[in-house]
């Protein structure tokens, strides 16, 4: 796992665990649109305007590799930010994942016949068009002679303005507009499992408020998916920006890439060393098991390293934690809601001074 740095004098102090599944959550709203703009402009080789780079001191911004500058080029960057940039990738237009998908199919067809074909009739509709009065009347008396062309078709052509993909319904097609933000999830991923089977390329998959469209057990399904494509190929990479802060997916493989932006950042450490810390650090002898403590961290980890209180209900055990977790980064400005039910120990580890 390599460790990502900027040059940006505001995230000059972050580090940031590069794998193929990060997540950047937390309450510091402000630091992840920065973080978010760094890595999407960079990544998606943005050319910045006379008025960035003055904000800029007229130097582009840069992200480093373990050192190393980070090659623009290293990926084809995918990035969404909203339903309408899933409905661009899911158009059959030239640099998209389904035009990719699509070109690979009709490369695969023998369908030189049926083009010749399609050209011939189009030939002689133009034939019939230029031999309207219409023409003959526009080129009397001209000393430059008209006719009407239709343009030929060609495989690529054929498919950026004939071809789409529409979800169907008893013989009916619809907008992809009208289909749930998980589904369209869903065919994205699959047609990038798809390429990515028969290409090398590397494929990095930028999304910022997915959770705008889907519920929370959604938001799950979805990046169990992305986990899953993470496994199977080694040259697809992630990056996660939830916009709700109670959203994040805490599995063991990726924990350590979740970035956790507060009034500190830290990312997280490996599962069953927190864990051993967590129980090592615990008011009394109710420790919580491994798996409790992995669904408690769904939980509290966007809350993680900050002095607001928290925008949710929480109950006795996820204050603790949150206030454990805290301590061993040394992160200690933390401030507990009250709570209706505790032990003593409980309650003294938490509100003792």
């Amino acid at each position: 796992m390599s460790v990502l740095t900027f040059s940006h004098p505001k995230l000059a102090q972050i580090e940031m665990n590069f794998g193929q599944l990060m997540q950047v959550v937390g309450d510091n709203s402000e630091l992840k649109q920065q973080l978010w703009q760094s890595l999407s402009w960079y990544l998606s080789k943005h050319k910045y305007t006379e008025a960035e780079l003055s904000i800029l001191q007229y130097k582009e911004p840069e992200i480093f590799e373990d050192g190393q500058c980070l090659s623009r080029n290293k990926f084809q960057t995918l990035i969404i930010e909203s339903v309408t940039d899933i409905h661009d990738l899911l158009n059959v237009k030239k640099g998209t994942p389904i035009f990719e998908m699509m070109n690979r199919i009709i490369q695969n067809l023998d369908i030189t016949k049926n083009i010749e074909a399609i050209n011939y009739q189009l030939d002689e509709i133009a034939r019939k068009m230029n031999a309207d009065g219409a023409l003959e009347q526009i080129n009397s008396g001209q000393n430059i002679e008209w006719g009407i062309l239709v343009e030929e078709i060609n495989a690529p052509n054929l498919l950026q303005k004939n071809v789409s993909m529409l979800p169907e319904f008893q013989d009916l097609s619809y907008a992809i507009e009208y289909i749930d933000g998980y589904s369209k999830y869903l065919l994205l991923l699959e047609i990038l499992n798809i390429n990515l089977e028969n290409s090398a390329q590397p494929i990095l998959l930028m999304i910022k408020n997915v959770d705008d469209t889907l519920h929370y057990d959604e938001y799950e399904k979805i990046m169990r998916q992305i986990e899953i494509l993470t496994e199977r190929h080694p040259h697809f990479f992630s990056i996660i920006f939830p916009s709700q802060i109670g959203y994040v997916y805490v599995s063991e493989r990726y924990i350590e890439n979740i970035l956790v932006a507060g009034r500190e950042v830290h990312a997280l450490v490996e599962s069953e060393v927190l864990y051993e810390r967590v129980c090592n650090n615990y008011p009394d002898m109710s420790v919580l098991s491994y798996v409790d403590f992995m669904n408690y961290l769904k939980t509290v980890a966007p809350y993680l390293f900050t002095n607001k209180k928290q925008s949710i209900q929480m109950s006795l055990r996820e204050l603790v934690l949150i206030k454990i977790i805290n301590e061993l980064f040394h992160y200690h400005d933390f401030e507990a809601g009250m709570i209706d039910t505790y032990t003593q120990l409980e309650y003294e580890f938490l509100y003792s001074e």
